[in-house]
């Protein structure tokens, strides 16, 4: 290999370049890459690179994954409730609450143990239909785009473009998207997915035409919307699919290539399916409808997932939504994964897979013997394959005490919270007990409260840290952090003398109250949707927030019932606390709830349609009826049973 030869300025300019994620200067290519640099015209090169969106904000990719690689702004994931049993160690489906972004990064740094060598690098399909707030087209009053509106479309671009590089790193090397945008959007997401994946790995444009919609008097009636295809390299799932065509010029086919279709009366051949997809869309009438605004039909998914999936392949949402995704999955045999930060979505999403058996059968289901016994458009009849709840970035603060007890897991849980890896192997070299990280390079320990006799009799003071300086004798110095529980501390920040004299600074960083102080100076926790109407805005949490107690009481009263009591802890962004029923998002209904089963959500009631005096006009009301309240924080209560 040839000797690189650079000046002390050439160097400092390199890594200059490398520390902001840029490209270094062109003329440093011939010194870095002598044997090979004058086959290249540089400024030829520069004038073939794909054609990219500059704005405002935008990041290199390296900087975006080096950002999850750190820790920063990846959750660890809690297990909120199971539906379904598995043997040890079997696979289970999940729907994730939480910040998709969160969950994407939690995915890439694959040291959660609920999803660790699970799904980074083994998602076959991934499809998403983001639902991204990008207000009006057009400000001005000659058309122009508004400043307000540019700001919009460049954080739609960069937030897009910021999960895709994620998904991209969680797609196997044969798996595939789809990216589901109107008219608004996609030539934006073209380029962007051209950038991230390649142009040479775009395939298909596909365009999903449906009759619903209005007429327009001033332009072209909007009659579609567009998929972007795309594959993460030069091999990829594909399975050929049919479906009928009604072509008026039979271009040669024979007569006998022809069918009659039986609703319809017309003439179709099977010719196989081609990009421009003509699909009913979610007509208010069609059985599979569960009022969830922007709701995408089966057979759209149905196409994709048999298209670029086979069976027992990982199929992913991160924008969840109504399920439909989850659900299709689920019945064309495939495992899946779901997300929304949304309650009211995830509990759409979880009684439209515990109701599947009611849902219609996507294929013929046979028997052993190769019989059929459910026919497709007949009900499903099965019940769905165990899954999940699971919660990204929100925590029951008791369930994470209870990590204790599992002493791996509340280690990767504390080290998280602060941003930080575990990385036992460099940490040995101080050869002193419960150091598991290193933070800029000092050394990080999880105070034990795994070990009950060492909470009970130990706290950290002035005592326990000379403890650890003497245990180290002149090995130890400069900073040393301590992550620990508040009260299992009476001493903040302190400088002890090692046994050379030189200073150790001791740094607490105890949790949970600090770290939400922290976060909210640099965050702002988004609210739970209060109305049907903001149901799919754009919305993002912080890093990390921990579930507070909500309390209601309600009674019945005449057309439907009152909430009489309603209590939660948190906080406006004025630090006051939310009056009356100001706090609450939304409440859900359970039609049929019997304790100890699962919730199964009929209506949703929004905080909009509920009267000052907490009334809600609710007709049906059935005798057996549960109610969970969600604050605007996404806590909710337990079941009240409506007396």
């Amino acid at each position: 290999m040839a000797k690189v030869n650079l000046t002390p300025d050439e160097k400092a300019n390199l890594i200059e370049a490398i520390n902001k994620g840029v490209e270094p200067k062109p003329d440093l290519l011939p010194k870095l890459f002598p044997g090979t640099a004058e086959k290249f015209d540089v400024q030829a090169l520069d004038r073939a690179k794909i054609p990219t969106l500059e704005y405002a904000g935008k990041r290199s990719k390296a900087a975006i994954l080096a950002e999850a690689h750190a820790g920063i702004g990846a959750a660890p994931l809690q297990t909120v409730r199971c539906l379904g049993e598995t043997k040890n160690g079997e696979w289970k489906n999940m729907i994730v609450q939480g910040d998709n972004l969160q969950f994407l990064k939690t995915c890439y740094r694959n040291v959660d143990l609920l999803i660790k060598n699970k799904v980074k690098g083994k998602v076959k399909l991934i499809y998403i239909d983001p639902p991204f707030a990008t207000k009006s087209d057009f400000g001005g009053k000659n058309g122009e785009r508004s400043y307000s509106d540019k700001v919009a479309t460049a954080e739609f671009i960069e937030s897009l473009r910021e999960r895709l590089i994620f998904m991209r790193e969680l797609l196997a090397d044969d798996g595939s998207i789809y990216l589901h945008l109107d008219q608004k959007m996609s030539h934006y997401a073209k380029i962007i997915m051209d950038e991230i994946f390649g142009k040479d790995n775009y395939l298909n444009e596909v365009i999903w035409f449906y009759k619903t919609g209005g007429a327009s008097k001033d332009r072209w009636a909007q009659k579609h919307d567009t998929l972007l295809f795309y594959a993460k390299s030069v091999q990829w799932v594909f399975n050929p699919q049919q479906e009928k065509s009604f072509m008026m010029h039979k271009y040669g086919f024979k007569k006998s290539d022809f069918k009659i279709d039986p609703e319809t009366g017309l003439q179709y051949s099977m010719v196989y399916s081609r990009d421009v997809w003509d699909l009913p869309s979610v007509g208010s009438a069609t059985s599979e409808r569960v009022d969830y605004p922007t709701q995408k039909p089966e057979v759209l998914l149905e196409r994709m997932i048999n298209a670029s999936s086979n069976t027992g392949d990982l199929v992913m949402d991160i924008f969840g939504g109504s399920g439909t995704t989850a659900a299709v999955a689920e019945k064309l045999g495939r495992r899946w994964i779901t997300c929304d930060f949304g309650k009211h979505a995830i509990y759409t999403m979880q009684r439209r897979l515990l109701r599947i058996g009611e849902s219609k059968a996507l294929v013929d289901e046979q028997d052993k013997d190769g019989e059929v016994i459910v026919k497709k458009g007949d009900p499903y009849k099965k019940a769905p394959n165990p899954f999940c709840v699971v919660s990204s970035g929100a925590y029951d603060f008791s369930h994470v005490m209870d990590l204790r007890k599992h002493k791996e897991t509340y280690i990767d849980f504390v080290l998280g919270l602060f941003g930080l890896v575990r990385d036992e192997e460099k940490a040995k070299k101080y050869r002193l007990a419960n150091i598991y990280a290193l933070w800029d390079n000092h050394p990080v320990e999880v105070y034990p409260i795994w070990d009950d006799e060492f909470l009970r009799k130990v706290k950290i003071d002035e005592t326990y840290l000379r403890g650890i300086a003497t245990q180290a004798g002149g090995r130890l110095k400069g900073d040393y952090y301590i992550i620990t529980p508040e009260s299992c501390t009476n001493v903040g920040d302190t400088t002890i003398k090692n046994q050379e004299g030189r200073d150790i600074h001791f740094l607490i960083k105890p949790f949970p109250y600090k770290v939400l102080e922290d976060i909210s100076r640099n965050f702002v926790l988004c609210e739970q949707p209060s109305s049907q109407a903001n149901v799919n805005n754009l919305i993002t949490s912080t890093a990390f927030y921990f579930n507070d107690d909500v309390k209601i009481k309600a009674k019945r009263c005449a057309k439907g019932f009152k909430l009489c009591t309603f209590e939660t802890k948190i906080l406006d962004r004025e630090g006051r606390k939310f009056p009356g029923f100001s706090g609450l998002a939304m409440l859900l209904v359970d039609l049929d709830y019997e304790p100890g089963k699962p919730f199964d959500m009929d209506r949703t009631i929004f905080a909009t349609d509920i009267a000052e005096d907490g009334k809600v006009i609710f007709e049906g009301l059935t005798k057996s009826v549960g109610i969970i309240a969600i604050d605007r924080h996404g806590n909710e209560s337990k079941p009240y049973n409506l007396e």
